[in-house]
């Protein structure tokens, strides 16, 4: 039997309907937004047996990453080796962009319940997917979106995202506020930290442009964090959201888990974190002091991504999840945001000088 109708149910194409029927749905098709998502399009679909999650993957013209393609393919890696801390996936369409899930019962997380339990879910996570990182078939995945492999390459990314900011346009005041701040207060405090990072490498022999050996990569689920994470009925986490997932540096895996601003991991858990990623690495000698200098440089990134609102790709991507209204209050809070961010940075910094 299936839900009444729903007036928040949005209009099903012909095309979704013929997807969805194909793979088991029957009577009143109905397609409830899911809040939450920023780059993509989310639906709950209502069923007797057990409601789905309908995911419809955004491509912006001028971004070549192929988020469809990316998670496609990690969740399959995920499956092939029997990891199932993740929603289930039933059903793929390259042709529309669309990814169908059991919808995982239960509840974000909330601050307080981010604790050192939560922390050793996460790392038992990462440590089956890269328990058999050497096989062939792993060998074979992408490398991820923005993937470093290098000190230079971490720091060039954050250079190019600074550059994207710099070119915003500024039609309203807040956009105006926006181009101030990238341009007195964040660009200046980057080439300091940027500045500080060198001059700490070079003291420790750390060479800038010495490319990480691949025994010492990592299959990282990227955008790793509690804000992508569901607290489900059995007390356990199940993770999602895989869309830049591939190969990349696992300095790169703690500096994101620890400095994404929606809900971050608790700074004392840092060192628990970073040695165990270095038992399971340990033909990376680096890896503790690249995570170290980096902390600081991926804060000031995540200020740069929080400030994707101003930027015309990101605005695309947020319009198509989410609709057009109220896109100047979703710009404000992103700037409040990224000042905040842009303070913990500061912060890191000088606790690392």
């Amino acid at each position: 039997m299936n839900a009444p109708p729903s007036a928040n149910s949005e209009p099903v194409s012909e095309g979704v309907a013929a997807f969805l029927r194909q793979h088991g749905a029957t009577g009143n098709i109905q397609l409830l937004p899911m809040r939450g998502g920023a780059n993509n399009r989310v639906y709950r679909v209502p069923r007797a047996e057990g409601d789905w999650v309908l995911k419809c993957y955004f491509q912006y013209p001028g971004d070549p990453r192929d988020r469809f393609g990316a998670e496609h393919a990690f969740y399959d890696w995920l499956q092939s080796r029997g990891i199932r801390r993740t929603p289930q996936p039933l059903a793929w369409c390259a042709e529309r962009r669309l990814g169908l899930f059991t919808l995982v019962p239960g509840q974000k997380l909330r601050p307080e319940e981010v604790n050192a339990g939560r922390v050793r879910e996460a790392l038992e996570f990462a440590g089956e997917i890269n328990a058999s990182r050497s096989l062939p078939s792993a060998q074979a995945m992408p490398v991820a979106s923005e993937a470093c492999f290098s000190l230079d390459e971490h720091l060039a990314c954050v250079d190019s995202r600074l550059a994207r900011l710099r070119q915003i346009s500024t039609p309203d005041p807040v956009d105006r506020q926006a181009a101030d701040f990238i341009q007195t207060e964040l660009g200046p405090a980057w080439q300091r930290i940027r500045a500080a990072i060198c001059e700490t490498a070079a003291k420790s022999g750390a060479r800038l442009d010495a490319a990480l050996a691949h025994s010492s990569r990592c299959l990282s689920p990227s955008d790793f964090g509690f804000h992508n994470a569901i607290l489900a009925l059995d007390g356990r986490l199940r993770f999602f959201d895989f869309e830049y997932a591939g190969w990349d540096d696992p300095a790169k895996l703690v500096c994101d888990f620890f400095c994404q601003p929606e809900l971050s991991a608790p700074p004392d858990q840092w060192q628990t974190f970073v040695d165990q990623l270095g038992v399971w690495w340990d033909a990376d000698a680096g890896l503790r002091l690249r995570a170290r200098l980096l902390w600081p440089a991926y804060q000031i990134k995540w200020c740069c991504i929080m400030l994707n609102e101003f930027v015309r790709s990101g605005q695309a991507r947020r319009a198509f999840a989410a609709g057009t209204g109220l896109a100047g209050d979703r710009k404000g809070a992103q700037l409040s945001k990224a000042r905040n961010g842009l303070a913990k940075a500061v912060e890191l910094w000088q606790g690392t000088a």
